[in-house]
């Protein structure tokens, strides 16, 4: 199957002016793809970083009957344009187009968000400004997967540091090819390990391949400097919010190892308002959509259906995702 393909047909496009000063209002082409069932229940998920929406394939596969799946590629990513330098790429230019898809391109007013790696920063600062707008756009509930949400504990690999050292990240960039950098991802960040015969794994390389994205890997990837600066405030934010919030991770990861999850979850999200859980996905690694999408689909069907739950094991299996701890401080009747 030719996933880039079937991913690519059926899509459209939409304009976004950039809000970062240093962009002098350029224009940029985002790509623009709605799956799944109309009139469903809505959900929308946010891509990470090298990636793009495609990530989400085999998820929207599996929830496709029941939800209405709204998806795009941030400008630097997947489908969308990917302006060369002098061009600034921004977490918080990316969370106004999300906001701006969400309230006045997709009309969206009741609908769950899923977010994952850097979508999830994005994710945090977009509801800052949903919950700001005060007019009826804040999602219903959160599910968080796998991302450097708290840097300190994170591993950022030999190929990260040497994009984001300026001495050396053109360099890098200019001696990656697509195919190795989505082989390279295939056979360190998903598990079982895949190589680039894996339809998914040929498919990021196609991603990788359109816009010649390679070349803007330097530039996107300093978000993790805003991310720096700031993802203390954005979680202690996110521990005041009164929105759901799940937070699902795959075991294998070692770039955002369980340490990651364990100490946003006691130190922000534990005793936050709302209904608030906790899960581990043993058998997967750092894209939980890719590896596990069945697995994440029951955590999102059992998320958005809000009822109470037991600590658990999903299906009682030895490879069942597991609900580790959860809180509620809403006053459900």
């Amino acid at each position: 199957m030719d996933i880039f393909a079937d991913w690519r047909n059926g899509a459209t496009t939409m304009e976004w002016r950039s809000t970062t000063e240093a962009n002098d209002g350029a224009d940029v082409t985002v790509f623009v793809r709605r799956a799944g069932t109309p009139g469903a229940p809505a959900l929308v998920c946010v891509h990470g970083f090298p990636t793009s929406s495609i990530d989400f394939y085999a998820l929207a596969r599996e929830l496709g009957a029941e939800f209405d799946i709204f998806v795009l590629d941030f400008p630097g990513y997947g489908l969308s344009d990917k302006p060369q330098p002098p061009y600034v790429y921004s977490l918080y230019d990316d969370a106004r187009l999300l906001v701006h898809a969400i309230t006045e391109v997709w009309n969206l007013t009741d609908y769950w968000m899923v977010t994952h790696d850097r979508g999830s920063s994005v994710g945090m600062i977009g509801l800052e400004m949903l919950i700001a707008r005060r007019r009826g756009a804040v999602p219903a509930g959160v599910v968080m997967t796998n991302a450097n949400i708290y840097l300190p504990l994170a591993n950022l690999t030999a190929f990260q540091t040497a994009l984001l050292d300026d001495a050396t990240g053109r360099a890098t960039a200019a001696a990656t090819t697509p195919e190795l950098l989505a082989a390279g991802l295939g056979a360190s960040t998903f598990m079982p390990r895949r190589a680039l015969q894996d339809p998914e794994i040929a498919a990021l390389a196609k991603c990788f391949a359109h816009n010649d994205g390679i070349r803007v890997l330097p530039d996107t990837i300093r978000y993790l400097h805003e991310r720096a600066d700031n993802e203390t405030r954005w979680l202690e934010a996110l521990s005041r919010c009164e929105v759901d919030l799940s937070l699902v991770w795959g075991v294998h990861d070692n770039v955002a190892p369980l340490r990651v999850p364990n100490h946003v979850w006691q130190t922000y999200l534990k005793d936050k308002p709302g209904q608030n859980r906790y899960w581990v996905v043993p058998t997967a690694d750092h894209y939980v959509q890719c590896d596990a999408p069945a697995q994440l689909a029951q955590i999102i069907r059992t998320t958005v259906d809000g009822s109470d739950i037991a600590l658990q094991t999903l299906g009682d299996q030895p490879d069942g995702a597991v609900l580790v701890d959860q809180s509620d401080t809403s006053s459900r009747s």
